[in-house]
């Protein structure tokens, strides 16, 4: 086997088992309307640290939607990538770079409703619906799934899928002064 060969076999492999991997973490349950429930004690399966991840996360959106900052989350030195996008290499530069542009261009607060969670170790798979009215009064709607790397209560980590279309498409459309 040549070594072309050879790493697009990895490549096959990897994307095989991420793809697998995800699929049982999700399950094949219809989503429900608000996050999947499983008790999240002893019984459920769950160890500790998956219990304090979901409940770090879950804090963290209920803040956001009561006008706080989900961001705080946040470890300074994050890998923030947005999947056929681009990676921030720091909250700092992902707050500048990636958040405001989008953020500056509505009227807080912009609702994230989570539609379900998972949790398997340090990584945490949630799936949302982020509604708000830009600052020109149109409506804004997107649907998310971002995957999180936790470490001591903080996102060191994050692989970001969003409809990258309906945010071109706001940036474009809104000024800002």
């Amino acid at each position: 086997m040549t070594s072309g060969t050879s790493g697009q076999s990895r490549r096959v492999l990897m994307t095989a088992a991420l793809t697998g991997g995800l699929t049982m973490l999700a399950g094949t349950a219809p989503a429900s309307a608000g996050p999947r429930e499983d008790g999240g004690g002893p019984a459920s399966g769950q160890s500790a640290r998956e219990r304090r991840n979901k409940a770090a996360v879950l804090r963290a959106f209920e803040q956001q939607n009561a006008g706080g900052d989900l961001y705080e989350i946040l470890h300074h030195d994050i890998d923030w990538t947005i999947v056929n996008g681009r990676t921030y290499t720091s909250k700092a530069e992902f707050l500048a770079e990636g958040s405001s542009p989008v953020m500056d261009r509505l009227v807080p607060p912009l609702v994230m409703t989570v539609q379900d969670l998972w949790t398997e170790g340090d990584i945490v798979i949630v799936r949302f619906v982020g509604d708000a009215t830009a600052i020109d009064g149109i409506p804004y709607h997107n649907e998310y799934c971002w995957v999180w790397q936790l470490r001591g209560g903080q996102v060191v980590r994050c692989h970001a899928f969003l409809d990258m279309l309906a945010v071109r498409e706001r940036v474009e459309r809104v000024e800002l002064d």
